[in-house]
Parts: C-alpha cells; sequence; structure tokens
C-alpha cells in the first residue's frame, strides 16, 4: 500500500516535470509579452500561476479519479496512475490554453461608447 501511495505522488509529478520542462520557456515569453505594462511583478505572479497548475492538475486527478484500494499487479497500478496522470496532464493543458486564450483575446468591435452609441 504504501508503494501504492507513493506511486501515485511520483508519477504524475513526473509528468508534471516533463511539461514544466517543455513549457516552461513558452510560458514565460507568453507572460513576458502580456504583462510588458504591469511589470516584473505580474509576469511574475503568471509564471507561478502556470507552474502551479502544472503540477496541482496531474496530482488532483490522481487522487480523485483512482481506486481506493490498489490492484494485485503493480504494472497494473502504474498503468492506472499514468492514465490518471496523463488525463490530469491534458486537462491542465487545455486550461492552460484557455487561459492564455483568454489573455490574449482582443475585442474586435470597439464597445458602443467609444462609437458614441448609447
Amino acid at each position: 500500500m504504501l508503494l501504492y501511495a507513493t506511486l501515485s505522488l511520483l508519477l504524475p509529478l513526473c509528468c508534471s516535470l516533463l511539461c514544466w520542462f517543455l513549457l516552461a520557456d513558452s510560458l514565460r515569453m507568453v507572460s513576458a509579452a502580456l504583462c510588458s505594462k504591469g511589470g516584473e511583478g505580474s509576469a511574475l505572479f503568471w509564471s507561478r500561476i502556470f507552474l502551479i497548475l502544472l503540477f496541482v492538475c496531474p496530482l488532483l486527478v490522481v487522487l480523485f479519479v483512482l481506486p481506493d484500494v490498489p490492484y494485485v499487479s503493480l504494472w497494473a497500478n502504474i498503468r492506472a496512475i499514468l492514465q490518471a496522470a496523463l488525463l490530469g496532464v491534458a486537462l491542465e493543458v487545455l486550461v492552460l490554453l484557455r487561459l492564455v486564450w483568454k489573455l490574449v483575446q482582443r475585442p474586435s468591435v470597439p464597445p458602443l461608447d467609444a462609437r458614441g452609441g448609447v
């Protein structure tokens, strides 16, 4: 049971570290570009939010999806944990894409007040 609990923590963290290794530079550049007016503090804030999302999503999915009782086979346990961790990685990438999309999105039509309307 201790091995199951340890694997349930280590495998999602390894997936998160791999994602952070692959996405860190891109996320830093995006947050720096989006926060050019806000200064270094806001870029650092968004970088830390991205980092927290990268580490928390796979852990939460593993926590909520995996059964409490481990399988008999070690490989079946590893497979189930990796499936849940990769589902968490997919969810975190979708959340990051949504966040960046909402930050980058610009209104195409000016508000009514700017056009002289009501």
